[in-house]
Parts: C-alpha cells; sequence; structure tokens
C-alpha cells in the first residue's frame, strides 16, 4: 500500500507543477459552534499579547545603525529553525546510541531487547498522551463539587471579565458579550462554555443553558438579549441565538442560525452568502452551488490524522478534491509526505509531472534479470481500473490512466495473468484487466511515493512553497460551528460532481 500523500488544503488545486490551472473560487462557509474558534485563536492573540514583533527601526548606542522588522524577523526565524535542527540532530543521535546500548547489552533476551527499542521509540508519543488525559487529574472545577444551591451568587461571580480590557470591552478571550452564564452542571458562572470547559473535568451542554447575569448591573435573570433590570435595560450583546444560547457582541461579525444544522453560522445567512447542502448536512458559499462533490453527512465524521470528530470541531476544516475532509492543520503536515487523501487514497492533485519524474528516473533505474518475467496485478486509486504492470520494488504503473497511484493485489509470473483474470491474455504485449482496465505492460511499478535515490528528484514534499502559497489565496470554504468562533472551516479546493 502507498503511503499517503494529500495536497494542500483550504485552496483550490487544479495543477501544481506550473501548468495552467482552471477555475478559481474564492468562497467561504463559516459554522457557529465552530464559529468561537476563529475569535478564539485570534482574538486570544491579542488579548494576551502573544504577538511580538520588531517595528520601525531599531538603534544601537554609538551609531546609527538600524535594520528593518521584516530583515529581523527573517534572521530571527532562520536561528529560531536552526537551533530546531540542531536540537532535533541531537535528539535523534541520543536515540541512536540508547539503541545500540539496548542491542550490545547481553543480558536482555531477543524479546526483552525488541521491547525496550519500542517503549523508547514511543516515549514522546506516550508522554503527550498522558498530558492529554490529565484534564481530569487537573480540573480545578470537578463535577462533584457542583453547588448545592443554584440560586447564590458570591461576590466573585459578580466580578466582570474583559474580552479587550484596555479598551474595557466586557466579555473573554473568546468573545465580546456584557453576559455570563450559569452552567447548568455545575452551577458556576463562567462567561462563556470554553471558559468553563477549559478548567473543567466536564463540559456544558449550551442548549441547557437557561440563565445569564447582566455584567452592567450584576442582575441574575432568564437567558435573553436585553438585561431584564428596568433600571439598566442595557443590551448585552449585538446578537445572541435563543436555541443556541449564544451571545456576540462583535460589530465585525454577521451570525445566522442554521436550524438544519442545528448551531449557528458566520455569514449574512442562508439564501443571501450561503446555502445548506442536504446531502453534505452543512451550509456552503452560495457560489458552490452545484459545484461541488456531496458525501453523505460528509462533516460527521472524525479527521482521519487526529480523530477528532470535525462537525462540532474548533479546528479550521476543508475539503478535499475527492470531497473527503480533514483538518487544515493537520493537512498542511500530512502534505508534507503524501499526496493522496487519507481516506480514500485518490491523488489531490494533477500528479503528471510528478509521475514524468518516476517514468525518467525507471528509464535509467533497471530491474535485476531475475525479475525480467515478474508481473504485479494493480488497483489505480485514481481511474479505480486494474491492470498488469513489471513488477517494481516501489513502484507501479496504471496500465489505464500511466498513474503510479496504485497498490498490488499480487504478484505473478509471465504467463499466469490468465489465472488471475480467468481468460487467456499475452504475456508481451497488453494485457487486458477483467475489470475493464486496460494495462499497457509498461515499466515501472510499486506503490506510488516511493522513495529512490537518484539524479531525478521525486522525493518529498510533492508541493513547492511557491505553488502552496498560490493555491492558498484561492477559494477557502469556512463552516462556522455554534458558538461564535470558528469550529470548522475549509475548501478551498474546486468540486465537481
Amino acid at each position: 500500500m502507498n503511503s499517503q500523500r494529500s495536497a494542500p488544503g483550504n485552496y483550490t488545486i487544479q495543477n501544481l507543477f506550473g501548468t495552467d490551472s482552471d477555475t478559481e473560487t474564492d468562497d467561504s462557509i463559516t459554522s457557529e459552534s465552530e464559529l468561537e474558534d476563529r475569535t478564539t485563536d485570534e482574538d486570544s492573540m491579542d488579548a494576551h499579547g502573544d504577538t511580538v514583533g520588531f517595528s520601525g527601526e531599531h538603534a544601537w548606542e554609538g551609531g546609527a545603525r538600524t535594520s528593518t522588522s521584516a530583515s529581523m524577523t527573517a534572521v530571527t526565524s532562520a536561528l529560531q529553525e536552526t537551533v530546531e535542527d540542531a536540537e532535533t540532530i541531537a535528539h535523534q543521535q541520543d536515540l541512536r546510541k540508547r539503541i545500540m546500548a539496548i542491542q550490545s547489552n547481553d543480558g536482555f533476551s531477543a524479546m526483552e531487547k525488541a521491547k525496550k527499542i519500542q517503549e523508547l521509540m514511543t516515549s514522546n508519543w506516550n508522554t503527550t498522551q498522558r498530558s492529554q488525559s490529565s484534564r481530569a487529574a487537573l480540573a480545578s472545577n470537578k463535577l462533584e463539587h457542583r453547588r448545592a444551591d443554584f440560586s447564590v451568587v458570591t461576590d466573585h461571580d459578580k466580578q466582570r471579565t474583559y474580552h479587550d480590557k484596555d479598551a474595557l470591552i466586557l466579555g473573554c478571550k473568546h468573545y465580546q458579550r456584557a453576559a455570563k452564564l450559569q452552567a447548568h452542571c455545575c452551577g458556576k458562572w463562567y462567561t462563556c462554555r470554553f471558559c468553563h470547559d477549559e478548567v473543567s473535568d466536564h463540559n456544558i451542554v449550551r442548549n441547557l443553558t437557561s440563565t445569564m447575569m447582566c455584567m452592567y448591573c450584576s442582575t441574575v435573570q432568564p437567558a435573553g438579549r436585553d438585561c431584564a433590570n428596568v433600571r439598566c435595560g442595557k443590551r448585552v450583546a449585538k446578537y445572541y441565538c435563543p436555541e443556541c444560547k449564544l451571545w456576540d457582541d462583535d460589530p465585525r461579525k454577521n451570525i445566522y442560525h442554521c436550524h438544519d444544522c442545528g448551531i449557528c453560522r458566520i455569514g449574512k445567512g442562508l439564501g443571501q452568502d450561503y446555502f445548506h447542502c442536504k446531502r453534505c448536512n452543512v451550509c456552503m458559499a452560495i457560489s458552490l452551488k452545484g459545484n461541488h462533490k456531496c458525501i453523505e453527512r460528509n462533516l460527521e465524521s472524525d479527521c482521519p490524522i487526529c480523530g477528532e470528530y470535525m462537525f462540532t470541531s474548533t479546528t479550521t476544516v476543508i475539503f478535499m478534491p475527492c470531497g473527503h475532509c480533514i483538518h487544515y492543520k493537520c493537512h498542511q503536515e500530512y502534505i508534507q509526505t503524501s499526496y493522496q487523501c487519507p481516506t480514500c487514497f485518490k491523488s489531490l492533485a494533477n500528479m503528471s509531472e510528478y509521475f514524468k519524474r518516476i517514468d525518467a528516473m525507471l528509464a535509467q533505474h533497471q530491474m535485476p534479470p531475475e525479475y525480467a518475467t515478474t508481473r504485479s496485478h494493480v488497483y489505480c486509486n485514481d481511474c479505480e481500473n486494474k491492470s498488469f504492470a513489471k513488477f517494481h520494488f516501489l513502484y507501479h504503473k496504471c496500465g489505464k490512466c500511466g498513474g503510479y497511484n496504485t497498490k498490488v493485489l499480487r504478484t505473478c509470473q509471465a504467463g499466469e495473468e490468465d489465472l488471475i483474470l480467468g481468460k487467456q491474455v499475452g504475456v508481451g504485449g497488453v494485457v487486458a484487466a477483467a475489470e475493464g482496465g486496460a494495462g499497457e505492460d509498461s515499466g515501472g511499478g510499486g506503490e506510488a511515493g516511493g522513495l529512490v535515490t537518484s539524479q531525478f528528484d521525486i522525493s518529498p514534499p510533492f508541493f513547492s512553497e511557491d505553488q502552496m502559497d498560490v493555491e492558498q489565496r484561492r477559494g477557502s470554504l469556512a463552516v462556522e460551528g455554534g458558538d461564535g468562533a470558528p469550529m470548522v472551516a475549509g475548501n478551498g479546493y474546486e468540486q465537481n460532481h
């Protein structure tokens, strides 16, 4: 089976190797419970002041030397990458020494050596898993400590929280709003459900929220858009959804509730800039109506890389050309070593130029004579046809479409093809596949994307930075989830039925 390889997400892919590209899309869909994390990512950066850079010119004592922010940032970035590379090399060298020490220890049996080496190789992953599973143990708000009397309001509960304290904008790092909500589960007061979930060993079901507190007058009241205190009467949020219990006072946002999705989404509304695809069960940019590949309840699945449920994910999600979904961040890391969809294994771009380089490489790398009569029966992930190809350690060429995105079904000797296909076929010329794929007995073979050292550059990454930079400017399909910051976003690929 091939190593899985995919193309860049959140942009339209047509040709990644300098050929003419077709229609570009510049669309976006956004999802609200999913909506919260665009705000989470962007606003938390502002709130915590994490954005650090050089601005203007920098002066040193005793001279008039100056440096622009761009050059300083480039130097800093280069130094950081050098340090990271050095740390990686040092870690790999240390790991190699420790493995060799285990192998040279005669006191261990072969099984004990294998076990210790496996534990050593997976130590970083195990550490990460332990840190992720420690949420319940480290949570300051445990469900077992829920309030006995939900009507009790402390002075701490009444304290105002700020989205931007310098500008005196009420809210939290996730939202602008002048209201706190009372968690239905534990009775504690938080500015939003994310603030609650971050410090708790349990999650809020936002639809069950029924009580809010106005941060202007500290009046506890039923959830609503305006303060019920007649002496206050202030509006606590520009947008309020009684179904999602979502408050958002950000004047830059347009938010609407989609009844089919059951959540709020960023946008002007259905029929204006978005439509709801009944089959995919997601809101999309209206320009994609009739111009995307439908997959039944597409977003209601786990990310094929990290395993997180994508419909309610707070991380940007994109649609790949085959129609399957994946987190944008997972995708960007994944395509460094793979060009196939991790779900269906189809190529995520026009790989013809890459396949031509494999052809050129194979023309100069002949197989040993003992494999001259060996054949491989292969299945092409792209054209979905079966055919025969000359045996190769890494690459097998599809006899139908000429691509190398194939997997080997079985290997046989010349003259045995009829036993596989159920009919007599020729050995030296064209071999017909039972499923309808014509297989030219051409050179090359193996599962697509294998690495071979040669004068031809066929190693990853498969997509250059320039190609990715151009493609990332193309259509974006943002989906927003039910809480005011982006939970799901994405398409960027051109979709065709």
